[in-house]
């Protein structure tokens, strides 16, 4: 079992991942107000969260698995069902990794240009 503390600095490592890219964050409709610290049954631990993306609007799920030293993504829909799930992520690659999940479509410029009306 892990103890509250080093969950704690997982949750804020991975936040610091996060602020490396703001605007991409940013774009995923990221609600700060629903930040969690999460685990799952196999004892991995991290942060969970609501986003509004163009491809998913829903919780959002980010694992450390120390076993493997990746994380885990899970996309949760409005049931609390996992409807999607990606594992060994590497640090460098998480940002991109939920940015695909939750927000690039095919169209992504014409997208924001339809919706917010900017380029």
């Amino acid at each position: 079992m892990i103890d509250l503390e080093t969950h704690k600095e997982m949750a804020g490592y991975i936040l610091d991942i996060f602020r490396t890219q703001p605007f991409v964050i940013m774009s995923w409709g990221l609600d700060t107000k629903s930040l969690r610290l999460s685990t799952d049954e196999a004892g991995n631990y991290g942060i969970s969260f609501t986003v509004q993306g163009f491809k998913h609007k829903g919780k959002v799920k980010i694992l450390y698995d120390p076993g493997s030293d990746t994380f885990v993504l899970h996309l949760i829909d409005g049931t609390g069902a996992i409807i999607k799930t990606r594992e060994d992520i590497f640090l460098d690659e998480l940002v991109s990794v939920i940015d695909e999940a939750v927000e690039k479509v095919e169209n992504y410029q014409e997208r924001v240009h339809q919706e917010y009306g900017i380029s």
